[in-house]
């Protein structure tokens, strides 16, 4: 494993896509929720949420080897998940369930940077920023994060999870087995 994410828990992926690209996927997941409205997310209530739209799924096959290179580990695709964030709205601290051993939180657009809070190994919190393009890798099942109530007014997320190819969690690629 990358040694700075296994003594981090998390890495800053700057410019993992596009600014533009990014924004076409915001864009894209608004048009779908216009069409047909997401439901609300049980972690933050109120915050429209989209399992495995299509064009995510695309990118989380397509970065496997980006994944793999930054991760130094072989992985398997299990999911994604979307949120549209507003004005005042919060995640909760978590810890992510086993479909989610190695995630990327990616933002595709946002009116304000809105940062991502994670607790390291010594359990230090570390606020990270992004910009719409940047993704932060970490380690889903043993890195507690959250973000603080949003002091902007839109934030589009995607989530792209992965399990460890030769690991303990390998039942949950495709995230079979999904809990609900």
């Amino acid at each position: 494993m990358n040694d700075g994410l296994q003594a981090r828990n998390f890495l800053l992926l700057p410019q993992f896509i596009s600014r533009q690209r990014a924004q076409a996927l915001a864009k894209s997941l608004a048009q779908q929720h216009a069409t047909t409205p997401m439901a609300s997310d049980t972690l933050v209530p109120g915050a429209p949420a989209m399992y495995d739209f299509l064009p995510f799924v695309r990118l989380l096959v397509e970065k496997i080897p980006q994944v793999e290179a930054v991760s130094e580990e072989k992985v398997l695709p299990t999911y994604t998940y979307a949120r549209l964030y507003s004005h005042g709205e919060a995640l909760r601290v978590h810890e992510d369930r086993d479909a989610c051993e190695l995630s990327l939180t990616l933002n595709l657009d946002a009116d304000e940077p809105w940062p991502i809070w994670l607790k390291t190994p010594a359990g230090e919190a570390v606020s990270v920023r992004q910009q719409p393009g940047d993704a932060v890798m970490y380690l889903g099942c043993q890195t507690p994060h959250w973000r603080e109530p949003f002091e902007g007014q839109f934030c589009t997320q995607v989530f792209m999870h992965y399990v460890f190819a030769f690991g303990t969690r390998t039942y949950a690629y495709f995230d079979k087995k999904r809990v609900r």
